[in-house]
C-alpha cells in the first residue's frame, strides 16, 4: 500500500470508500436485505443482479438530473 501524500486524493478516496460502505450496508442489512433473505444460490443470483441493475439506473438517473440541472429541485435542505 502506498502512502497518499496529497490531500485532494486522500478525500477522494475516503468518499469513495464512504459510497462503497454505505452500498454494503444496504445489501446486507438495510434495504435490500441479502443477510435476511432464505434463498437458494439462484435465487440470490437474481437478487443480487436486480440490486445492480437498480444501483446502475439510479447512478444514471442522478447524472442526467445533474446534467440538467435540477439537483437543486430535488435535494433540498430547506
Amino acid at each position: 500500500m502506498k502512502n497518499l501524500d496529497n490531500s485532494d486524493e486522500i478525500l477522494k478516496r475516503y468518499r469513495s470508500r464512504m459510497g462503497i460502505e454505505a452500498m454494503f450496508k444496504n445489501c446486507k442489512i438495510g434495504g435490500y436485505n441479502l443477510e435476511g433473505s432464505q434463498t437458494n444460490t439462484q435465487g440470490l443470483t437474481n437478487l443480487i443482479l436486480l440490486i445492480a441493475i437498480a444501483y446502475i439506473a439510479s447512478c444514471y438517473r442522478g447524472k442526467l438530473i445533474k446534467k440538467l440541472g435540477h439537483q437543486n429541485n430535488i435535494f433540498r435542505l430547506t
